[in-house]
């Protein structure tokens, strides 16, 4: 099949799942077409039948969300998109976050018409429970969004949500993230990790640090932590409240006990080597943090919110709290980290549930629904066809169709 993906070149998720799953069906032959406004962070250059389409050059390692465009840039990332599905003969354009890619994408079947390849978005969150609910934004995405051959989402609990916000005639279907499991495994000695440590608790967190991730509730359940347990903090990724998060621990006394690494192109190495994987997300349609924690066998503590809660299942896999209850969270991580026979089930419960998310399984998924889409097009077309011999149906609809 002949692919375009069109996503983000930012730290957040939809832009690591998007670039991951170009790559992923570029391995598996297919010819992938990846538009973007700079070379995604996670590209890996040189694959066969991975080809860039960037609309500007390098850029910075950001957490921001790059969703104000210009009217400028929007234009030419429709030309762009445009020329290559005619040139190349796509026929997928698969958008990854709605804005502004499901208004790309609309505006390209408008310019391409019956040429247009089939359109397929998949909608990751803030997408929808920010931008979904704006008065502005909103109305317009709504449009562009019920006229995609084929939404997915990444959660049922978002699925619901999108349905509701976008006043969809279907839910999206639901296909989840995803995890390389050759990469993200767990160690063969973490016991003796924590022994080399003095038995002090490894906590790590993962981020783009923006508000909705809530890295200061972060630093504030860790300083609970910190008064009962021997625990230290990782902070990983960059982001506009990572210096708010970092007073907090200052003013806490544990400064001393946190290290900030900055962002770091391979995450799983070090997950692999922490002992509790914390987050305080104010939404979540999925978190693939989570998911790559629990697949290097580390449990996780986490607020009980949105894809959350159908990843995690409570006191198996790790313990979710209620949004904004640290009193519960330091309880429910102290319980965690206390009771090792307890916590030891927990890291294979952990491994066993983030095997269901293996990568090559979820990407046969998406491999299944565009020649699902595609088929069902060229049904279509061949329906109309026959109806035109037997009808008489006005040649400009066979021509539009054809």
């Amino acid at each position: 099949m002949r692919i375009g993906v069109l996503c983000h070149s930012s730290l957040g998720g939809s832009a690591r799942v998007g670039t991951e799953l170009a790559l992923g069906l570029a391995e598996r032959g297919h010819h992938v077409h990846l538009f973007a406004r700079s070379a995604p962070l996670q590209l890996r250059p040189g694959l066969p039948g991975m080809h860039l389409h960037p609309l500007a050059g390098p850029a910075p390692v950001t957490a921001r969300l790059d969703a104000n465009w210009s009217p400028e840039d929007l234009d030419a990332l429709v030309g762009l998109v445009a020329a290559v599905a005619v040139r190349e003969r796509l026929d997928v354009l698969h958008f990854h976050y709605a804005v502004p890619f499901a208004l790309v994408a609309a505006s390209v079947r408008r310019s391409l018409g019956s040429a247009a390849p089939v359109l397929v978005g998949t909608l990751h969150g803030t997408d929808v429970s920010a931008y979904g609910c704006d008065a502005k934004v909103g109305p317009p995405l709504a449009r562009a969004l019920r006229a995609v051959d084929q939404l997915t989402t990444v959660s049922a609990c978002y699925a619901r949500l999108a349905t509701d916000v976008f006043r969809l005639p279907a839910p999206p279907r639901v296909i989840p993230n995803f995890v390389d499991l050759s990469r993200f495994r767990p160690p063969l000695d973490r016991e003796r990790r924590l022994e080399d440590r003095g038995g002090r608790f490894l906590v790590v967190h993962v981020s783009n640090f923006r508000p909705v991730k809530d890295p200061l509730a972060v630093a504030r359940i860790f300083l609970r932590l910190h008064r009962r347990l021997p625990v230290s903090l990782w902070l990983i990724g960059v982001g506009s409240e990572l210096p708010a998060a970092r007073a907090v621990l200052s003013e806490g006394g544990a400064e001393g006990h946190a290290q900030y690494l900055g962002y770091q192109e391979d995450v799983s190495e070090l997950l692999a080597r922490a002992d509790l994987l914390l987050m305080a997300s104010r939404a979540e349609s999925f978190c693939l943090a989570v998911l790559e924690a629990m697949a290097c066998g580390v449990p996780v503590l986490a607020s009980a919110v949105g894809g959350l809660t159908e990843l995690v299942e409570h006191g198996r896999h790790g313990f979710l709290y209620p949004l904004d209850d640290h009193e519960q969270a330091e309880q429910l991580g102290v319980e965690l980290l206390s009771d090792r026979d307890r916590y030891a089930e927990m890291c294979r419960q952990a491994v066993c549930r983030a095997g269901q998310f293996d990568r090559e399984q979820v990407i046969g998924l998406y491999e299944g629904l565009y020649r699902g889409l595609i088929g069902r097009r060229s049904a279509v077309e061949v329906r109309v066809g026959n109806l035109s011999l037997v009808d008489g149906l006005s040649e400009s609809w066979c021509d539009y169709t054809s």
